[in-house]
């Protein structure tokens, strides 16, 4: 099952230990190490069951994205 944008910010918020993440939160302001960005895109693939297209989430879109833009992005390949 896709976690919930709620789901997936809470723990992000908990891996970067910031509660002022917000949907519209840029990922590259959030401080936390890329590799922790990763597992947590790692973890949303576990819980969906899914393989996510790396493109989704390399560098330039971690860099430009909100967490939502990330999040619709990565939904819609679970539904596609």
């Amino acid at each position: 099952m896709f976690p919930s944008l709620d789901e997936v910010i809470g723990e992000l918020r908990t891996i970067s230990e910031d509660d002022a993440i917000e949907p519209g939160s840029r990922l590259a302001t959030v401080d936390v190490d890329s590799l922790d960005i990763l597992e947590w895109v790692y973890e949303i693939e576990e819980r969906a069951g899914i393989q996510f297209d790396e493109s989704l989430y390399d560098r330039e879109v971690l860099e430009n994205a909100t967490v939502a833009e990330l999040y619709d992005r990565l939904r819609a390949q679970a539904e596609s």
